[in-house]
């Protein structure tokens, strides 16, 4: 990788570093499947959202443009798809129930579990609204000319492993047993919260790609 490549993944991998941090659909899914479900569920979710920005970089650094000009409406397909996603997600998370006083607190999964903590992960991540805006972005702004093989597989490597490290560190910290023994009382509410956050996410999205 040359010093043009060097500096354009210094660039991208600041800006992502940035944007990941932030609060949106990923950390809210992540939040509410640590609190509520425990560790093992939180870890799946963050390796499900890691391997989701796989895609994002991949039309990113290969087809965005491609894309947006054979069809204009595909972003804003994927936007309310990706509403549509978060909507479901929050009115679950509304009805959130409270959890037994000597519920398990090992955050143990089960295999089966497991997969679909991951499969949560991955469609919060590839049909958030906030990735791929920010993504298309990204690549059409910071990624204006060629890039070089080597610059491309060094950021389609470091985007979705320091995705996953961020995410997986909020879900331990967060699934922490004195913490989660604490919150377990509240855990439903704190459920309901992240549901209503996610709710509203959804609204504003769909309010965003309608109107005019």
């Amino acid at each position: 990788m040359n010093l043009d490549g060097a500096a354009l993944f210094v660039a991208v991998a600041t800006a992502h570093a940035l944007g990941v941090m932030s609060p949106g659909p990923d950390f809210a899914m992540v939040t509410r499947q640590s609190l509520a479900l425990g560790r093992a569920a939180g870890v799946w979710t963050a390796a499900g959202i890691g391997s989701g920005i796989l895609f994002h970089v991949a039309y990113g650094l290969f087809g965005l443009r491609w894309l947006t000009q054979h069809f204009p409406w595909s972003l804003d397909a994927i936007a309310l798809a990706g509403a549509a996603f978060l909507l479901w997600m929050g009115v679950q998370a509304l009805r959130a129930q409270p959890l037994p006083a000597d519920g398990d607190m090992g955050g143990r999964a089960e295999r089966g579990n497991a997969w679909r903590n991951y499969l949560v992960g991955l469609a919060t991540n590839v049909l958030n609204p906030k990735a791929t805006l920010f993504f298309v972005a990204l690549f059409t702004t910071v990624v204006a000319g060629p890039v070089s093989t080597a610059t491309m597989l060094v950021l389609a490597l470091w985007l979705p492993l320091s995705t996953f490290a961020w995410f997986v560190t909020v879900a331990l910290l967060l699934s922490h047993p004195g913490l989660r023994r604490g919150l377990r009382r509240h855990a439903h509410r704190l459920d309901r919260a992240m549901g209503a956050v996610l709710v509203l996410l959804a609204l504003a999205v769909i309010a965003r790609t309608v109107s005019p």
